[in-house]
């Protein structure tokens, strides 16, 4: 038990009594509470306050000024002014209640329990039907991929398209160093919207990079470019790792962009057997390439600048080749727990995975 101020003054009193002096009332305290013992100056004080007649173990009134700022109204009237604008700030919160910047402080965090935080980016305004639609797609991929469901994440493979710059600044904090207050702060080159950068279409497994293909110079991706250039090089490596497994078993997944929902697409994926995976709308947070890959790919090559996209593509390359078999493995069971978040959350976007 964590004891409290009386409970020391209480002993203190009790061993005074039995005609014990401070500095062995000190040494049993600190033999038993070590460093949340009290000093052996405020031991030797309070036997003092015994010797003079004193009995009370409490604190004793303080005299002072009485809190007057936040009062029921006070507070009333500032949680209305919140909800009127939640982004109102604290000092014009103060000027509002005719308080100071410390009682609206008070106000706000002590009596309403509030804090402010940032408002959290979202890819869409999910509609009612869109979010069901999520749920629905994520109840049916963990009822196909459980255990011993007809599934099996191994016979998946994924892909999705995106842009990577010539050159892509590293994040804010992988920039800080350490230095002292009369040095100038060191430049970093800001990455623009305006920067050069090519269109790189990536398919990976359960286990491996499939097919990395870098677009050239104003080529747009298509439903044609789709089938002719990219397709046919994930089915090739299929073949070619696994010549003895059955079109039949494979799925392909990717996400709801025009190229991959155009019938063009959608036939020649039938004609070769591939089965395509239903993907939620709206929905970058379970497409594995946007919630890990992507973002990974970027990390490793920021603060590189390449001139030449031979450079460019041999890094992502690269890159793609270096990720251990571990984390492509994780990556799908990240993948099935954000079905699940999808589920409990009833289709919304979510944080925290």
């Amino acid at each position: 038990m964590e004891p409290t101020k009386e409970h020391i003054r209480f002993y203190i009193y009790t061993r005074y009594k039995l005609g014990i002096t401070a500095r062995p009332v000190h040494e049993e305290l600190v033999q038993v509470y070590g460093d949340r013992a009290p000093s052996f100056r405020t031991v030797a004080r309070w036997i003092q306050h015994f010797h003079g007649g004193r009995e009370a173990v409490e604190d004793e009134p303080r005299a002072g000024r009485p809190r007057t700022s936040v009062t029921d109204n006070s507070v009333q009237r500032a949680e209305a002014l919140i909800e009127e604008d939640p982004t109102i700030t604290l000092r014009f919160l103060a000027l509002e209640l005719g308080v100071s910047f410390g009682s609206a402080h008070a106000i706000v965090h002590e009596q309403l329990g509030r804090s402010k935080r940032c408002a959290r980016w979202v890819p869409h305004q999910l509609a009612p039907e869109e979010k069901k639609k999520r749920v629905k797609i994520c109840r049916k991929w963990l009822q196909d991929f459980e255990p011993n469901g007809p599934k099996r994440f191994s016979d998946v493979v994924t892909g999705d398209e995106c842009w990577i710059s010539f050159f892509t600044m590293k994040d804010k904090r992988s920039n800080m160093v350490w230095m002292t207050d009369d040095e100038p702060r060191p430049e970093v080159l800001k990455t623009s919207f305006r920067s050069r950068k090519r269109m790189s279409i990536i398919f990976f497994n359960f286990q491996e990079p499939v097919a990395v293909d870098i677009m050239p110079d104003k080529a747009t991706i298509t439903a044609t470019y789709y089938t002719t250039s990219v397709l046919p090089k994930v089915l090739e490596h299929i073949q070619s790792t696994a010549p003895t497994r059955r079109r039949s078993r494979i799925m392909l997944h990717h996400d709801n962009a025009s190229p991959h929902k155009a019938r063009l697409t959608q036939t020649y994926l039938d004609e070769n057997g591939i089965h395509l995976m239903e993907h939620p709308p709206y929905s970058p947070d379970l497409a594995p390439c946007d919630f890990w890959l992507f973002p990974k790919i970027k990390s490793k090559i920021a603060g590189r600048p390449f001139s030449r996209i031979q450079d460019l593509a041999k890094a992502v390359h690269s890159e793609m080749r270096t990720i251990p078999t571990l984390e492509y493995r994780q990556c799908f069971e990240k993948w099935r727990m954000r079905m699940q978040r999808c589920i409990d959350v009833e289709g919304s976007y979510f944080e925290g995975m």
